[in-house]
Parts: structure tokens; sequence; C-alpha cells
């Protein structure tokens, strides 16, 4: 009897080790299915994530905000876009009817700021005004790399507010030209 014991215990280690083998592969396949997500796809969803969060984030500062604050938030956020370099999300920014009078096409759009704004624009607000449902911002241009030394000007900034953190922009852009013609004189 023991004998037999023996051959059963025999089997019995093999078995439970093929068993355990076996689910510990079935685990490592469900568990690499999971991962198996491209890279692209897990970046795409983090982006989502974050934007989402900043997008909220953005919204609850600007209910807590005055109309100045809200303004210069406004233009300070399409001046970030223009020094990173992000035209077409500053391009779909600015009121229609302007974009279709002066910049019919974001390649006008985007040689206009390369050639008559600096590479980094610098911004100070001198005075806002409200006239029925825009707002009047007389803004400071400076060159934020070359300080004094660089293309300065004022210029006006129209914004029409439609909702919080959605607003429509147009600017004096003959003020950049102006100023740097007068400066070759």
């Amino acid at each position: 009897m023991a004998a037999k014991n023996k051959k059963k215990n025999k089997y019995i280690v093999p078995i439970v080790i093929a068993v355990l083998v076996v689910l510990i592969l079935f685990i490592a396949v469900v568990v690499m299915k999971k991962e198996n997500v491209p890279e692209e796809q897990k970046l795409a969803e983090i982006e989502q994530k974050y934007q989402e969060q900043v997008e909220q984030d953005t919204k609850k500062y600007l209910s807590t905000s005055n109309e100045l604050e809200r303004m210069q938030f406004y233009c300070a956020d399409f001046f970030k876009l223009i020094n990173s370099k992000k035209y077409e999300e500053a391009y779909q920014l600015l009121n229609e009817d302007y974009q279709e009078n002066y910049f019919p096409t974001l390649a006008n759009f985007k040689k206009y700021f390369e050639e008559y704004f600096p590479s980094k624009v610098g911004l100070s607000y001198t005075n806002i005004e409200r006239l029925g449902e825009i707002y009047v911002l007389n803004v400071g241009v400076k060159d934020a790399l070359n300080g004094s030394g660089g293309h300065s000007f004022s210029m006006y900034v129209v914004i029409k507010e439609n909702a919080l953190n959605d607003y429509e922009l147009s600017f004096s852009r003959n003020s950049a030209v102006d100023e740097e013609a007068g400066e070759e004189e």
C-alpha cells in the first residue's frame, strides 16, 4: 500500500506544476492583452485627460475672475499660442468677419506674425473698456527676448466673450506694421 501512495505522489507534483504553469500562462495572456494597447493610444488618452483637467481648472479660475482678469487671460492665451507657434489654434480664435477681411488664409496669418511680431511676445495692459458685449484692451507688445532693444508697439485687442473660455478676438493689425516701418525711417 505504501508503494501505491508513492506512485500517486509521484504523479501529483508534476500535475500540480503543470496546472500552475497553465494557470500562469493564462493570466499572462490576459494581462498582455490588456496591456497590449498601442503606446500612441495610451499617450492620447493621457493627453485627453490632461486637456480635460486644464479646461476644468481654467473654467474654475475664470468663473471667479472679474471682467478685466478674464479679458487679460484671453489676450494672454491668444499670444501664448502665437509664442508657441500654434498658429492654427490662434487662427481659430479670430472673429469670423475679421478673419475673412484681414487673414483669409492661415498662411496669411502666420506670415503676418512671423514678419511683424517679436519671436517671443511680452504683454502689458494699459487700459480696458467695455463697449456693449465687446471689450477693447490697449495692449503693449514687447520683445520678451531682447527687452527694450527689440520691436515694441501698442495695439488694440478686441475680445467678445461668448461664454467662459469661449471667446473671439481681433486686433489692430497695422500697429505692428506702422511702428516697425517708422523705426526704419
